[in-house]
């Protein structure tokens, strides 16, 4: 008998504390939390047609009477869906064509690009060429006049030294001979570092192979052109060959010549 006062009057204080009132709304939350999500689930994903026929036909009628839904509300719902989802895929297709055209516009500029830099790469070529031919024609005209180099007079001088055949095609710009000695110069615009070594190396390599008229002479190498890089003069130093600079209508030779 205690036990049941204390049980009502504990009720009674929990009422007028409001926690009935407390608990049902919170339940009253929760049951509407999971109603929505049931309501998302069942209705966006059409989850239910996964399932068993019975057991999907049942919850789709329960989560619609709890909601207060008919079938056209449904449909209407899974209308809305339909239509939100071809316009995103309409959207998607556009964005799709845009970057499609946007490739083939930047592709069209790259081509444009890259036909400008050849043409002006033919152009650069075509006056370093004209450049190096202008060079050469200085060079040769001048050691034609002035026989002449590193201290030692010549005889004739031959421009474009050549041995070509089916295996082999090597050139010299100017040739310089006499009795005991061949001066071989190269002529350019502006000579690199790597030339230099190629000539000491490989060049003169296929001299001594391919012209055996001059095994007997003592051979001595020039570069000739109308600027000079730092490097370059260090390769030709390091090699022996003797730098030829225009001063003027002449030339001069710098450099210790060493005799291949």
């Amino acid at each position: 008998m205690e036990n049941a006062d204390l049980g009502e009057r504990g009720r009674e204080r929990a009422g007028s504390w409001g926690m009935g009132e407390l608990g049902r709304e919170l339940r009253e939350d929760f049951a509407e939390q999971i109603s929505n999500v049931l309501i998302t689930v069942v209705i966006k994903m059409r989850f239910f047609s996964f399932f068993s026929p019975l057991f999907g036909k049942k919850l789709y009628i329960w989560v619609m009477r709890k909601n207060n839904l008919t079938a056209e509300d449904v449909w209407a719902m899974f209308a809305e869906t339909d239509r939100q989802m071809k316009e995103g895929f309409a959207e998607i297709k556009a964005s799709q064509k845009e970057t499609d055209r946007l490739i083939k516009e930047l592709a069209a500029r790259q081509e444009e690009t890259d036909r400008l830099i050849e043409k002006n790469a033919k152009q650069m070529g075509g006056i370093n060429e004209n450049i190096g031919k202008h060079a050469e024609q200085f060079f040769q005209n001048t050691f034609a006049e002035k026989m002449e180099f590193g201290g030692i007079k010549y005889d004739e001088m031959v421009p474009n030294l050549a041995h070509k055949t089916k295996t082999a095609d090597i050139e010299f710009d100017i040739a310089l001979i006499n009795g005991d000695s061949i001066a071989i110069i190269e002529a350019k615009n502006r000579i690199h570092p790597r030339f230099v070594k190629e000539f000491a190396e490989k060049r003169m390599e296929k001299f001594r192979k391919y012209f055996p008229e001059f095994k007997d002479c003592k051979a001595y190498l020039g570069i000739a052109g109308f600027s000079f890089s730092k490097k370059t003069l260090e390769e030709a130093e390091r090699y022996g060959v003797g730098i030829v600079r225009q001063v003027g209508d002449s030339v001069e030779l710098e450099g210790k010549l060493k005799v291949y």
